[in-house]
């Protein structure tokens, strides 16, 4: 077996000096880089420096012992245990002046998260490079031999260095009675070797670093110059930050000195504040507030507080009156979920899910009412709502005019009247062919002299509330009787030859009739009408094609001599013979020697359901 190899150059370390700065001095006493020295005494090469300070064996530090010949134990203080710093990577700071006078040794304490200045020269520690802004042993420092001690070794491009002296950094000077240079002074006296444990190391460190933190005034800040206070709180949001070790130790341990069984009772069940807004009044992760209340075995509630309820008043709502668990809830003010867990506790059972559960479907009406008012509203949904569509639509001429008046679709409104005629199974009024107006059948004329009753339209007002549609005026029905088929319906059919019995004109068709009817002995054109009536370019087109098409117009395009040049020709209109033997009856409802006549054909047309001319 081969005997172990030493250097034989060696350097001793200083005292307090890092491992990684140790090692630092002997490459460059051995003439060599630091990445050649580490790898020729068998250590890994890594590309972060905190590795040799935190991350090297038991056994590797033994071997390097022996190899340099060094006592047992000498490098316990030159490295740090790991779990100070978790996952993170270890901030470091440095002192220029006593970088200057050990000629660029560092010290392990410089490591430390509550490492923030010297006692020795009184003043704060740099967190940076002056010249980069970066740290300068971030990085495991390779060619060190080329260049001078205490020199920033940081990379800056793929061959150079930053190289800033930094034991020419400006002293960050801090007073003697500072009551940061009092905290350090006990900080730095606690002793930290690779055998101290996280959890003792913060314990130590907690003491001194929040009666600092207690005692820090903002007049003792302001005396330290803007610089030294930017230094400053860049170490302390470093060292009190929630994701590094430290940081989240002191957190859990204000915690759990804070978060006792009175304060929970206190400040969560009496005072009914959140688990977030306790954790955001005392600066605690709302995490550990739950799971400290989880712990002491206190209830969580994870919505609105329960309300007190009333146990023999929430039996008669729900059993006797037959509501749903949300229309008692939204009553108290509670979520439906509480309400269906107290009548568990309760030993209520449970209706069925769904809509079967509601009151319209289990709700009994008095035998005194019409039969086909019950069989239309109970065991269904919308019963009453219906009823009152019916009772509004048998009042207008067809299904269109009246879904036109209640904001449906007709065939939405069609379906509904289905539905009704299928609970009371019957046929409620007669569905006729076109132009001509519905009538209800003996069934729907009893179920609408019904729906007449006080007592009906007491218990329809109370069902639909405010909802209610309201019955249609005389204008709103003489309107939707003008045009059986509503704003859409097709124009009537003019013929030379033909009476007119009946002249079916849709609202939208009026305003121009008018226009031409006011100049019936001249001829007019599009643009013509959209400035008299001001109706757009495009309706006034489709418009006058829906009356060429029903007989009512004839057109005529302008020859070339009348629009002589490139312009485009226009197309003239004129009403044809028909129209002028329709205008004498009147269709818009001017006065006119047919006006009497023809109402009296309408009347009697709507009565004997005729067909329209």
């Amino acid at each position: 077996m081969s005997e172990l190899r030493t250097l034989a150059i060696r350097v001793l370390p200083q005292d307090g000096e890092s491992l990684d700065s140790w090692l630092e001095a002997l490459a460059r006493r051995s003439w060599t880089s630091l990445s050649a020295l580490v790898d020729a005494l068998g250590l890994p090469v890594t590309e972060r420096t905190h590795y040799l300070l935190v991350g090297l064996t038991a056994s590797q530090l033994q071997n390097l012992e022996r190899q340099l010949v060094l006592p047992a134990g000498q490098f316990d203080q030159a490295v740090l245990p790991a779990d100070i710093f978790g996952h993170r990577a270890p901030h470091w700071r440095f002192c220029p002046q006593c970088l200057r006078e050990t000629h660029g040794r560092w010290l392990t304490r410089w490591w430390l998260p509550w490492s923030f200045a010297c006692t020795k020269h009184q003043a704060l520690l740099h967190n940076v490079c002056p010249s980069c802004r970066k740290e300068p042993r971030e990085f495991l420092p390779r060619p060190v031999h080329l260049h001078p001690p205490g020199h920033c070794m940081r990379k800056t491009g793929r061959r150079s260095i930053c190289g800033t002296d930094l034991t020419a950094a400006p002293l960050l000077d801090l007073e003697p009675h500072q009551p940061l240079l009092q905290a350090q002074h006990e900080l730095d006296s606690l002793f930290i070797d690779r055998h101290t444990s996280a959890e003792a190391a913060f314990t130590a460190a907690d003491a001194p670093f929040s009666m600092l933190m207690q005692s820090l005034s903002l007049s003792d800040l302001q005396s330290i110059g803007g610089r030294s206070q930017r230094t400053w709180e860049r170490s302390c949001n470093e060292t009190t930050s929630p994701t590094s070790p430290f940081g989240s130790w002191r957190i859990r341990e204000r915690g759990r000195r804070l978060l006792t069984r009175d304060f929970m009772h206190r400040e969560y069940t009496i005072k009914k504040k959140t688990l977030r807004g306790i954790a955001e009044e005392y600066d605690l992760s709302a995490k550990q507030v739950i799971r400290r209340a989880q712990e002491l075995g206190i209830e969580i509630y994870r919505g609105n507080r329960p309300q007190p309820i009333d146990n023999d008043w929430l039996r008669q709502q729900y059993l006797l009156k037959v509501r749903t668990a949300e229309d008692i809830a939204q009553d108290i003010g509670v979520s439906a979920s509480a309400i269906l867990n107290r009548l568990e506790k309760l030993g209520i059972p449970r209706r069925p899910m769904g809509v079967h559960s509601r009151p319209a479907l289990t709700e009994k009406l008095d035998e005194s009412l019409p039969l086909d008012i019950r069989a239309a509203v109970e065991g269904t949904l919308h019963g009453w709502l219906r009823l009152r569509r019916f009772h509004i639509c048998m009042a207008f001429p067809t299904t269109t005019t009246a879904a036109t008046y209640l904001g449906v679709t007709q065939s939405v409104l069609a379906l509904q009247l289905d539905q009704l005629e299928c609970d009371i199974d019957a046929q409620l009024f007669h569905r006729p062919g076109r132009h001509r107006p519905q009538r209800p059948t003996d069934r729907g004329t009893m179920l609408l002299q019904h729906l007449k009753g006080g007592r009906v339209q007491e218990l329809m007002h109370h069902s639909l509330g405010s909802n209610i549609e309201p019955m249609p005026g005389q204008r709103v029905l003489t309107a939707a009787a003008r045009t059986v088929d509503g704003a859409h319906a097709a124009l009537t059919t003019l013929h030379p030859d033909a009476a007119i019995r009946h002249l079916n004109v849709p609202p939208p068709l009026q305003p121009l009739l008018r226009h031409l009817l006011a100049d019936d002995d001249q001829e007019t054109y599009a643009a013509q009408i959209h400035t008299a009536t001001g109706i757009p370019f495009n309706t006034v087109y489709k418009q006058l094609k829906r009356l060429e098409a029903a007989g009512w117009l004839t057109s005529r395009l302008e020859s070339r001599a009348e629009r002589p040049g490139s312009a485009r020709r226009r197309t003239y209109y004129s009403l044809t013979a028909a129209a002028h033997r329709a205008a004498a009856c009147d269709p818009l409802g001017e006065s006119r020697d047919c006006e009497e006549n023809d109402s009296a054909t309408r009347r009697s047309h709507r009565h004997n359901g005729g067909n329209g001319g």
